[in-house]
């Protein structure tokens, strides 16, 4: 029956000549082709340029931009002391600031003790490192620090602690002794005496021996971007080398720096470091070329050993090896 109709409906359109091919033809008017031979032409085009609101920055451009971008000189900064700290310490190596603005303190050798004060200046707890002489210290995460053994020859290494539990959680062995320490993201990087620096891997917790140079005992390392910095007090210098440890510059002038022990670094790469002959604290530039006397005994400086900067609240801690230390605003 559909075939049928179909059948029937093309039937009609023969009939009615529906399938005859139809032609278009276009015939101008006269009088058309006469306005279109008089006009030299329908009118111009012309091209106006704008300015655009588009502007596209390539990644390596933003990151030059940054790196130009101007910072304070270390004849810029200044520091406003905040607070006065009684650290309750004997022989105070080590210092640092939770991000709740507790001030932790390793009191090594004969207490070899943990010292915490909590943000209001009151002391909080303490807890016995033995047998970890507890010489440096540096916050993993929030919860979680690391502190090395300095002159222990009992057990050599860093003892991993959780703050809120006050219990040694992990133990790093080292080949030789470690003093100074700091954390850059995902590494620990501690002054193995006498062999140089090693970096420690906070995932697996493996060590790696990144600048090889001798290193006598009571060194001290702080790390950023792609420099290590690292003090030695058998000279008096402190010096700056690349990740591969390749030296950057040194840094020696006894007339102003002597037993250079603690080092750390500002948000912009300028170091304050800890002198304790010469009871200071010294600032030097990014690039070892300036350098300025920041903090003498004058502020209350007594056998200084040593210093954190906190590079969230720009605050500096300066710790004496006994009793005090000092909390101040750097601007």
């Amino acid at each position: 029956m559909k075939v049928f109709e179909n059948e029937k409906y093309l039937q009609s359109l023969v009939e009615t000549n529906r399938f005859n091919p139809v032609d278009l033809i276009c015939k101008v008017d006269p009088w058309v082709l006469s306005i279109v031979n008089s006009l030299k032409n329908f009118g111009s085009i012309e091209i106006k340029t704008k300015l655009s609101n588009i502007c596209l920055i390539r990644a390596k451009d933003k990151q030059a931009q940054l790196q130009v971008t101007p910072t304070k000189t270390i004849k810029d900064l200044k520091l406003v002391l905040e607070n006065q700290i009684r650290t309750d310490g004997r022989t105070i190596r080590g210092c640092c600031m939770s991000v709740h603005c507790e001030y932790f303190f390793t009191d090594q050798n004969s207490r070899k003790k943990l010292n915490v004060i909590a943000s209001d200046g009151t002391f909080k707890y303490d807890m016995l490192l033995d047998p970890n002489y507890g010489f440096d210290i540096a916050f993993i995460d929030e919860r979680t620090i690391a502190i090395t053994s300095g002159n222990s020859l009992k057990k050599i290494g860093i003892d991993v602690i959780d703050t809120e539990s006050r219990k040694k959680i992990k133990f790093i062995s080292l080949p030789g002794r470690p003093y100074g320490i700091t954390r850059d993201h995902d590494s620990l990087f501690v002054c193995v005496e006498p062999l140089g620096i090693y970096k420690v891997n906070l995932l697996d917790y493996t060590s790696s021996h990144v600048i090889s140079c001798y290193l006598p005992a009571l060194s001290y390392v702080s790390v950023i971007n792609n420099k290590i910095y690292y003090t030695n007090i058998d000279d008096h210098s402190v010096v700056c080398c690349d990740r591969d440890g390749s030296r950057v510059w040194t840094f020696k002038d006894t007339s102003v720096l002597e037993t250079p022990r603690d080092i750390t670094v500002d948000n912009d790469g300028n170091l304050f470091v800890v002198g304790e002959t010469s009871s200071n604290v010294v600032i030097i530039s990014n690039d070892g070329k300036h350098h300025r006397q920041i903090l003498t005994d004058e502020d209350g400086l007594r056998k200084l050993s040593t210093i954190f900067f906190d590079k969230q609240t720009r605050k500096l801690l300066v710790a004496n090896k006994e009793d005090t230390a000092f909390l101040n605003n750097v601007s």
